[in-house]
């Protein structure tokens, strides 16, 4: 692995809520956990419309106001952030080597990289900067038609996050709604939002400025022009950067290895249950150094 850098007592990846609560937890006792974030802190979170079940929260809150509660609470802590995206993560005897800009060292990690988008199969024809993945890319736009695929709480979320500046319409390739009945149910209410069940894409390409899906539905095939389009049909755990070895382990704890948040929980993604995760792992990690003797600040 080259020249060790300096060994860190714990390294977190992913700043997500599970990440944040671990860094809080540890920081607060003493040990200062070196934690990396690839793109946004608050994870998908920075998607959420509105949070209605946060303890504390009885009115519920908007995804991004949460996310700034969450930096306040990284500030006051005076935790610091290194956004770099980790390439690789592979254990060493008694050592995890982390590869991002450059390589770290630490003897203990939690793993709370979250998850990452499903992506479709069919071939997207010099659209890929108009074809996203996550709402906050294009939470800010006005006056445009976006199309949503997909019909679990994502898609839902989604389409109501955007629904007060844009027409919105939801393609559902069944006929079954995945999601939760609350947002269905105000999704139905709202002017600017269709929903279409039965729809397959075939095939998207741009001209211009415009989208162009070529769909399949209840035996026919047309066309349907959009300014965006969004995926929204799944998620799966944000591993690519595990070694072979830790990966065959994967999402069981061990050697001093931590899987927190949503990157474990499958369909149950929770703001509540990742921070739970965190503070656990971090609980965890703490008492192991106390039984050892290990003084604080380190």
């Amino acid at each position: 692995m080259g020249v060790e850098a300096m060994k860190h007592s714990v390294a977190i990846i992913g700043a997500g809520p599970a990440g944040i609560a671990a860094a809080i937890q540890l920081q607060r006792s003493g040990i200062t956990p070196l934690v990396f974030e690839q793109t946004r802190i608050g994870g998908l979170l920075n998607n959420a419309f509105f949070v209605e079940n946060y303890p504390g929260f009885p009115d519920g809150i908007s995804g991004h106001e949460l996310v700034a509660k969450f930096r306040k609470h990284l500030r006051k802590w005076k935790i610091s952030i290194l956004n770099e995206r980790v390439t690789n993560l592979v254990k060493k005897k008694n050592t995890f080597f982390i590869m991002a800009r450059k390589q770290y060292c630490a003897e203990k990690v939690i793993i709370a990289s979250g998850t990452a988008a499903k992506r479709p199969k069919i071939w997207f024809k010099n659209s890929h900067k108009k074809v996203v993945f996550e709402v906050y890319p294009i939470k800010n736009v006005r006056k445009k038609k976006i199309v949503i695929i997909g019909a679990g709480d994502a898609a839902y979320d989604y389409a109501l996050n955007l629904c007060r500046h844009n027409e919105i319409l939801i393609l559902n390739r069944g006929i079954k709604k995945r999601g939760l009945e609350l947002l269905i149910e105000r999704a139905k209410q709202a002017d600017n939002i269709r929903y279409i069940q039965n729809v397959r894409i075939q095939e998207i390409t741009q001209t211009g400025e415009q989208l162009i899906a070529v769909v399949s539905h209840n035996a026919k095939r047309y066309s349907i022009s959009a300014d965006y389009i969004i995926y929204a049909i799944g998620r799966q755990p944000a591993i690519d950067f595990l070694s072979a070895s830790i990966k065959r382990k994967f999402p069981r704890d061990g050697g001093n290895l931590f899987f927190v948040g949503d990157v474990k929980q499958g369909d149950l993604r929770q703001t509540s249950i990742a921070v739970g995760d965190g503070i656990k792992a971090a609980m965890r990690i703490i008492q192991v150094y106390r039984r050892n003797g290990v003084t604080e600040n380190r």
